[in-house]
């Protein structure tokens, strides 16, 4: 069991580096970012011990979610500071406009083709579905199957197009996280209109783990959704 866990630490972190060493490849224009393997076995500060349950910041998500114990600890994720002046205000995005369900459910979305509204969870404001606009290739069928890797996603707020990475996007929504984003987690109810034309939750995203057995990642419970 020890060695399962060690293995599971090393595995989340060489995750977790891996992302933040192709995110700032892609985006250096001068500056070349430390190598990824420097980075997994040169820095020196311990992984954090494995207590067979899941971090504070991914309590709220038991009541939705099984076999939270399978689940390996997050990797601390440091989030840049929000621009000067930009709004930081929990359900609004950085340009100040309001991405709450609530409050969208009967404007009018840009919705381009190929894209779908989808609602994201955030702890802040628990009472409600944060909105964006994610391009469908990203997001699985009914079976769990055939989503793209990565991100491509709208803000419905300001109408900012083009995230190309959700921690980008999150930052955009203020989705306030001591953990790493990741989309599986947050993109959790696709959105559609009902008879009056309000929007609304509609079916649970199904996301399925890439494992050999083909297992649920985020085994989440598909009862009914009142």
């Amino acid at each position: 069991m020890g060695n399962s866990c060690a293995g599971q630490l090393r595995m989340a972190r060489f995750q977790e580096v891996l992302h933040y060493s192709i995110e700032a490849s892609l985006r250096s224009s001068a500056v070349v970012p430390r190598p990824v393997f420097s980075q997994l076995y040169l820095e020196t500060e311990p992984l954090a011990p494995h207590n067979g349950r899941l971090d504070a910041d991914d309590e709220d998500d038991e009541d939705e979610e099984n076999g939270s114990e399978s689940s390996p600890p997050t990797v601390p994720y440091q989030k840049k500071p929000p621009p000067e002046g930009c709004c930081t205000t929990d359900g609004f995005c950085q340009a100040g406009r309001s991405v709450r369900l609530s409050s969208l459910s009967t404007d009018p979305l840009d919705v381009p083709p190929g894209f779908l509204l989808v609602g994201v969870k955030s702890s802040q404001v628990p009472d409600t579905l944060l909105v964006c606009a994610v391009d469908s290739r990203f997001l699985p069928d009914e079976q769990g199957r055939n989503a793209l890797l990565g991100f491509s996603g709208n803000c419905v707020g300001c109408g900012e197009k083009g995230f190309r990475y959700f921690t980008e996007f999150a930052n955009h929504i203020n989705l306030k996280l001591s953990t790493q984003p990741k989309k599986q987690k947050h993109l959790k109810h696709l959105l559609h209109r009902n008879g009056q034309g309000a929007l609304v939750r509609g079916p649970a995203i199904c996301w399925r783990g890439h494992g050999e057995d083909g297992d649920l990642e985020n085994l989440e419970n598909q009862s009914q959704i009142p």
